[in-house]
């Protein structure tokens, strides 16, 4: 018992502390949430116990969930560049699959390099101040409606894997679909008793509630989806990224309530999956030149798969620099490229050692890329905001 709440004291206080060094250093907190787990479980803890295993999928699961819930999607369908926000990101996760291919890697790794995620994206436009502007609402557009395409491109991956070119793999397509259809109605009725009882939603959403009701429906939610999309052999996580965009399409305004899900999984469940990652990469892929070399090139691949932007600039009406913007900040995909590198090595599409490769490769690029978009985005709010 003694060594079991020894380790958890050593993950917890990790990532107690993390977060503080990580906004010293201007860098996401999950970069170094992954370098943690490298370093102690191979330098103090040698073994992982059942319970940190479970918890580091418990992890993803609520990440996923979160993740769905930023997804707006009448945010990117009342845009009247709707179309430049799905055919970027369509482009990259059609052609770049091609080109590995061709090129005598793995088809899968191509896709896993081509993924989008609004994870970084966000935060760094925050603190950059461009979240408000022209310039942030097209990168926002892009990174959502990249999100999910790239999920649902995920889903197709894992349906053909486990099933190929069947009646057997429609089946699950439709399968899921009409499970994603029961969520709406079911989380819709939810809707209207909670339209019928205001002062309730305003005491879960708003006010301090003190059992927190509103916070275990949440988690219900969560695991109601992710248990149905397991239960038809689908990866559970994908269960719970859609019943984020469901419960945040359902529930539009969501007050300090979303504050309380951001805290109880950015301040425990998600910190177990990144540590959990880093406690399972091959810390001898360091000694291995040719593997560094393959994850430097992987970072220079995941920055080609994000050059539409600067292609289709002048159709955009969109100047260079911030195109150029926009290819960086969309070139560190954090969170979806370890979990498609995670996918990958559990579905045999790729090994762990190209698995590996690619949580190196999200971690070159979640540094270097948003470095590049901070020094563009200062000279592009320099060209919007001359000085007088």
């Amino acid at each position: 018992m003694g060594e079991q709440l020894l380790i958890m004291f050593v993950v917890v206080a990790g990532a107690a502390v993390v977060p503080i060094a990580a906004r010293i250093m201007h860098i996401p907190s999950a970069v170094l949430e992954i370098v943690y787990g490298i370093l102690v479980f191979n330098i103090l803890i040698f073994r992982q116990p059942e319970w940190f295993s479970l918890l580091k999928e418990l992890g993803l699961i609520y990440l996923m969930f979160i993740a769905g819930m930023e997804l707006n999607l009448s945010t990117i369908m009342k845009r009247y560049r709707l179309f430049w926000y799905i055919l970027i990101p369509l482009l990259s996760l059609l052609s770049m699959p091609l080109v590995f291919y061709f090129m005598g890697y793995p088809f899968y790794l191509g896709l896993a390099i081509s993924m989008i995620s609004a994870g970084i994206v966000i935060p760094v436009l925050k603190e950059s101040g461009i979240i408000k502007t022209d310039l942030g609402n097209d990168i926002i557009g892009i990174a959502l409606a990249g999100e999910l395409i790239s999920i649902l491109f995920l889903t197709a991956i894992d349906i053909y894997h486990k099933y190929g070119l069947t009646l057997m793999a429609g089946l699950q397509g439709v399968k899921l679909l009409l499970l994603m259809l029961l969520a709406a109605f079911f989380i819709r009725i939810l809707y209207v008793v909670a339209w019928w009882n205001p002062e309730k939603v305003t005491m879960v959403m708003e006010s301090e509630d003190p059992i927190e009701e509103g916070m275990r429906g949440v988690i219900l939610v969560l695991f109601a989806g992710a248990v149905l999309t397991y239960s038809s052999g689908i990866e559970p996580f994908l269960g719970s990224f859609i019943s984020g965009v469901i419960f945040a399409h359902v529930f539009k305004s969501k007050g300090r309530f979303e504050d309380k899900i951001n805290a109880v999984g950015f301040g425990f469940f998600v910190p177990f999956f990144f540590i959990g990652v880093g406690a399972n990469f091959n810390i001898g892929l360091f000694s291995s030149f040719q593997s560094i070399a393959l994850s430097l090139f992987l970072t220079l691949m995941l920055f080609l798969s994000n050059i539409f932007p600067l292609i289709f600039s002048f159709f955009m009406k969109i100047k260079r620099l911030e195109a150029l913007s926009i290819c960086f900040i969309l070139s560190a995909p954090l969170s979806l490229l370890i979990v498609a590198g995670t996918i990958g090595e559990r579905t045999l599409l790729i090994g762990a050692e190209m698995k590996d490769s690619l949580i190196l490769t999200a971690l070159f690029s979640s540094v270097l890329f948003p470095f590049f978009f901070r020094l563009l985005g200062k000279r592009v709010m320099a060209h919007e905001n001359p000085p007088s």
